[in-house]
């Protein structure tokens, strides 16, 4: 299958926004990436998925320190959105923009999210040049109640369309 035709195809299916995040083992640095491929698995015991491109340093770091969080965004987080997918800048603090708070784990939180879930790695499963992470919930809060930040088609959608 051709690459670009399957990113295309892919790219119909509308999901929300979420920032996954992770703190260094010993380092004390925050590490995070924007990501949209995110799953509940199940509610007993608490575990989800997200899956992470292997090459990318947040997997490296969540691998070395065995935690991370999901943060998902609200309808006026574009900025951060933006900010967490373009590639890492020497110099340049990710978490610069927005309130940050850190969970139980370490990992950073969003203060303003709609949701977060704090969590620790129970298993990793190699899948073509990404990997699935499954994450056992350890801590999980809903900050505020607002629209969400949709992706589709390669474009964000700030809210619900009705």
């Amino acid at each position: 299958m051709d690459p670009t035709f399957f990113r295309a195809v892919l790219a119909q299916w509308a999901s929300g926004v979420t920032v996954v995040t992770t703190v260094g083992n010993g380092d004390g640095r925050r590490y995070g990436m924007t990501a949209s491929s995110f799953s509940s698995v199940a509610v007993d015991p608490p575990l989800i998925s997200v899956c992470l491109a292997s090459a990318g340093t947040t997997y490296r770091m969540i691998r070395r320190s065995g935690v991370f969080a999901v943060n998902m965004l609200g309808h006026d987080h574009r900025d951060i959105s933006d900010r967490f997918a373009t590639p890492e800048i020497a110099g340049r603090d990710r978490f610069a923009n927005g309130d940050w708070d850190t969970a139980w784990t370490g990992s950073p939180v969003l203060a303003d999210s709609l949701a977060w879930l704090d969590c620790v790695v129970t298993a990793c499963h190699p899948a073509g040049d990404h990997t699935i992470l499954l994450g056992s919930v350890q801590d999980a809060a809903t900050p505020r109640s607002a629209a969400p930040l949709l992706y589709h088609a390669r474009t964000y959608y700030e809210g619900l369309v009705r």
